[in-house]
């Protein structure tokens, strides 16, 4: 019995952490084929070729060639720093 209620109270104790973790985004302007987005969050973002990146955010972004992030790297844009290149989807750290 004691197991039980020390195992729910370990349970209920880490869901308590994992909802007070704030969601992760990068902070600033990242502008992608001339659509701005503000503080974008983390994650995988369809695109259309070429792709022009200008990226205002203390984040990387990496420019794949092909959808769903998938296939070579095509652009890797460091914060403060801009790219034009071919792709289809990019990847915002």
């Amino acid at each position: 019995m004691h197991r039980r209620i020390a195992a729910l109270g370990m349970l209920a104790a880490t869901g308590v952490i994992a909802l007070a973790v704030p969601a992760q985004a990068a902070t600033g302007l990242l502008v992608v084929n001339g659509v701005p987005h503000e503080n974008p969050a983390r994650g995988c973002y369809a695109t259309s070729s070429p792709v022009s990146v200008q990226n205002h955010t203390n984040s990387m972004v990496l420019v794949h060639a092909a959808a769903n992030c998938q296939g070579p790297v095509t652009a890797e844009v460091e914060p403060g720093r801009s790219a034009k290149t071919f792709g289809a989807s990019y990847f915002v750290f």
